[in-house]
C-alpha cells in the first residue's frame, strides 16, 4: 500500500506539473501532518491531498472531509506558512485521486477547491429565491 501511495503522488505531481502547477514540495512533513503536495497555481498556494486505490473495479477513492481531517489540513498549512515566506496569498485545498489499472496506467481525478463545499452555512445566511 505505501509503494502505491508512493507511485501516486509522483504520478499527482507530474500531472499537476503538466497542467501548469509549480510544484514546490512533495511529501512535506510537520509536527502538524504531512502535505502529499504543495504547489503553486497562479496566484494560489495550493495544498493537495492524494488518494488511491488499485484496480478500476473498487473505483476512485472517497473524498469526504471529516472535520478532523480539515483540521489536520488546516493546521499543516499554518505550519508551513509560518515556516515560509509567503504573505497574502490565497491558500486552496485540492485533491487527486487516482485509481491504478494497470502497473504504469492509471486514471485520474482532480478536485479544485475541494474543501469549499463541506462549508455549511447557515440558512438565515442563504438569499432568498423570489
Amino acid at each position: 500500500m505505501k509503494e502505491l501511495k508512493t507511485r501516486a503522488v509522483k504520478a499527482a505531481s507530474t500531472y499537476l506539473d503538466h497542467r501548469g502547477y509549480t510544484v514546490l514540495e512533495v511529501g512535506w512533513r510537520s509536527e502538524a501532518g504531512t502535505a502529499d503536495v504543495i504547489a503553486e497555481d497562479g496566484d494560489a498556494l495550493v495544498f493537495v491531498k492524494v488518494r488511491a486505490r488499485s484496480g478500476a473495479e473498487a473505483g476512485f477513492p472517497a473524498e469526504r472531509h471529516s472535520a478532523s481531517e480539515r483540521a489536520v489540513r488546516e493546521r499543516v498549512v499554518m505550519t508551513y506558512l509560518a515556516q515560509h515566506d509567503a504573505v497574502d496569498i490565497p491558500i486552496r485545498f485540492d485533491d487527486v485521486s487516482l485509481v491504478a489499472i494497470s502497473p504504469d496506467r492509471a486514471m485520474i481525478r482532480h478536485h479544485i477547491n475541494s474543501l469549499c463545499a463541506d462549508i455549511e452555512l447557515p440558512e438565515e445566511a442563504l438569499p432568498e429565491v423570489a
